[in-house]
């Protein structure tokens, strides 16, 4: 994993996607494979336009199983994405959109279980 930028989380600026509904969340993700910091930056303007983050969430989760590929990717991921009810309304958000600095991004390769599964399934 590449560096993280110095970005006190109190600081982070939103910034809106170019997308709007469920291709934002989409444009977040692919973000996450390139340029995490936008990837946060989006996240943070998506959860302040959309009360509920359940979207981006599950995107979250579903990418997680694609694309995972060690103990600490699961483990991570369900942390974050269940503590995120549990952290106090004025820092959910920001806590959310800083995890995109550890979760996995849109363009990253499917692990080999996802392969092995899609090759069973044509078999």
């Amino acid at each position: 994993m590449d560096r993280l930028p110095e970005q006190p989380i109190d600081k982070l600026e939103a910034v809106k996607t170019k997308a709007s509904g469920p291709d934002a969340v989409g444009e977040i993700f692919a973000d996450v494979s390139k340029d995490r910091l936008s990837a946060a930056r989006k996240t943070l303007a998506y959860l302040k336009e959309h009360e509920q983050p359940e979207s981006l969430i599950n995107a979250a989760r579903t990418l997680i199983f694609l694309k995972g590929n060690d103990a600490h990717d699961y483990k991570f991921s369900s942390a974050v994405l269940e503590d995120y009810y549990h952290v106090s309304p004025e820092w959910r958000n920001r806590f959310l959109a800083s995890s995109m600095f550890q979760l996995r991004g849109s363009a990253a390769p499917d692990n080999k279980l996802v392969g092995r599964a899609r090759a069973a399934l044509k078999a």
